[in-house]
């Protein structure tokens, strides 16, 4: 008979399947689930185990807020395990690991393991040092290192950040994988990267991606599970779609065995490898330091990996269990349908990506009907999680056929407001021009210091703010090298906060998105008549209606985004009477 504990426990990042898939086995043990997240209608949080749902603060925006949560909510609830589901909250709230009375509810890695776990580049010298199969890699941290390494690279190469989420003090973003195919692409994305931490390029690996998903204690391998990636979003190599559970291969288990002996890990992980079934070699790829976004299909297949956890810090042991069930597909809808839309559009370079056969598309297809199927979401036992995915699913489609036909319509209707715009500029030489956007790091940032460099002596006040409550942070490093690249000087930035006093004294104000024109009518009704998107003029009408935010992405939409605003900033020039 399955015991049952009598105690409560949080789960974090409850807009994870992950999550989801925490609180539905550790409610099979008894125990009282909380669920909480940043978002506020988390999937997780649907589910029938879940006993209460809390909101927090974006650890991604704000880790002092986040923290301060933190120690406020587990005191006051008592939990007896605390359980962070991924990086965005696992990496900062090692912070708490020195409080005596929060540390031992935490599940979380010892620090020192975790820190070769994050960080690649220390994955990769680990591995080297046991001898075990990596990728050619050169750990970059600055652009000299790269100009002594680039002629002796094969491409393509892989280019990753050290740890997957980087960034300054005040805000952290999520980073991705990126490829160059030739040394130019190289040196511009490398550039890029170094603004956000130190950079990993390695050699290109192809083959299938296979995990080792694990849970040791203190460094002894107590049950291991081995799964097969199918379907990845994206196609060249990302979170997987569909996969299936396989017998367990021991070379790659007695890596996974040395990686984690060697960190004396304790708790669960997973080893991702690149296999090539043709000579039966491979590659270890990195190592995730917490729960995995295949969860959900060890714990189908007989691998309840989150009641081993609990059992591991609760009970100091896990108890033994029989093998898990080889043959078993596990499927992310949402992704999935993704995934045959990608195919659709055929949005991999055939470089890297070997595109399927029809009937491989149709064979992946059909597995939703074999008994051996399930979906991470859908659950007939909790159906409102999965209920709710579908109902998101099919809103985000008429959502995007809908956002279709708005976009022409608020096109039309933007021109035709630009024309006050047009006519208030055109006659009368305004006082004060305000530029807003979400941080004022980037794109009004950029906008107040390029009209000042094309108005030098101008008598027109120029301001410029943002929504992020944050004052005082510097511009986006990846901005600063791109605008300084233009002759404008962003090095000693200072973000601001838009007020009412601010947006009252402006004769016109220009916002980037819909979504501040927005908070605009929302928060400062009085200034809706005499606010205009930048990017929509009928002089710039080839220019796209909204002017996206850069931030933490690829340098070529860096690049994007100030061609956008610069050249939105030079009609607003020239429609401008001169000065009396």
């Amino acid at each position: 008979m399955t015991r049952r504990y009598k105690c409560d426990v949080l789960v974090l990042d409850g807009d994870t399947v992950p999550a989801l898939s925490v609180a539905r086995s550790l409610s099979r043990l008894g125990v009282s689930v909380d669920i909480a997240s940043h978002v506020p209608q988390s999937i997780a949080g649907y589910s029938r185990f879940v006993a209460r749902k809390h909101i927090y603060p974006n650890p991604l925006e704000s880790e002092t807020s986040f923290l301060s949560w933190c120690d406020d909510v587990i005191k006051t609830h008592k939990y007896r395990l605390v359980i962070p589901v991924t990086e965005r909250t696992m990496v900062p709230m090692q912070a708490l690991l020195g409080d005596p009375d929060i540390a031992p509810l935490l599940a979380i890695p010892p620090v020192e393991a975790l820190c070769v776990a994050l960080d690649k580049a220390k994955t990769v010298r680990l591995a080297t040092q046991l001898g075990l199969p990596v990728p050619k890699s050169h750990h970059i941290e600055s652009r000299e290192q790269l100009s002594e390494i680039i002629d002796s690279l094969d491409f393509p190469v892989v280019i990753k950040p050290s740890r997957s989420i980087g960034g300054g003090k005040n805000a952290r973003s999520q980073l991705m994988v990126e490829y160059a195919f030739t040394a130019s692409e190289l040196v511009a994305q490398v550039k890029h990267g170094l603004n956000f931490g130190s950079v990993l390029i390695q050699q290109y690996i192809s083959g299938q991606g296979v995990g080792i998903e694990l849970i040791a204690d203190h460094g002894d391998i107590k049950f291991a599970f081995q799964h097969l990636r199918l379907h990845e979003v994206p196609l060249t190599g990302g979170g997987s779609s569909l996969r299936v559970s396989i017998p367990i291969d021991e070379p790659l288990l007695d890596a996974s065995r040395a990686l984690i002996k060697a960190l004396k890990w304790h708790g669960v992980a997973m080893v991702e490898f690149k296999w090539n079934p043709h000579d039966q070699t491979f590659s270890i790829m990195e190592i995730n330091g917490r729960f995995w976004g295949s969860l959900p299909l060890a714990v189908a297949a007989g691998a309840d990996f989150p009641a081993m956890l609990f059992e591991l810090l609760v009970d100091g042991h896990v108890k033994p269990r029989a093998p898990a069930r080889a043959g078993v597909y596990g499927r992310v809808l949402s992704r999935d349908i993704q995934w045959y839309e990608h195919i659709l559009r055929r949005d991999a370079p055939k470089r890297l990506f070997q595109y399927p056969s029809k009937y491989s598309l149709v064979t992946d297809l059909l597995r939703i009907f074999s008994f051996k199927h399930s979906f991470d979401v859908q659950d007939i036992r909790d159906p409102l999680p999965g209920l709710v995915d579908i109902r998101r699913i099919i809103s985000g489609y008429i959502s995007r056929f809908g956002n279709l036909v708005a976009e022409r319509r608020n096109q039309r209707a933007r021109i035709r407001d630009w024309g006050r715009a047009y006519r208030q500029l055109k006659n009368e030489r305004p006082r004060q021009i305000c530029f807003l956007c979400y941080g004022n790091i980037n794109r009004s940032a950029l906008a107040e210091q390029y009209i000042r460099l094309l108005m030098p002596d101008t008598d027109v006040k120029i301001v410029s703010a943002g929504f992020h409550q944050e004052q005082n942070r510097p511009a986006d490093p990846v901005m600063i090298e791109i605008a300084g690249e233009m002759g404008v000087d962003m090095q000693y930035w200072s973000s601001k906060l838009v007020t009412e006093n601010m947006l009252s004294e402006s004769d016109i104000i220009f916002v980037m998105e819909h979504s501040h024109f927005k908070k605009i009518q929302d928060q400062f009704p009085g200034a809706t008549h005499k606010t205009f998107l930048l990017g929509k003029n009928e002089k710039n009408s080839t220019l796209g209606l909204e002017i996206s935010d850069p931030y933490g992405k690829a340098r070529e939409i860096y690049e994007q985004c100030v061609r956008e605003v610069t050249s939105s900033i030079r009609e607003i020039v020239n429609l401008m009477p001169p000065k009396k």
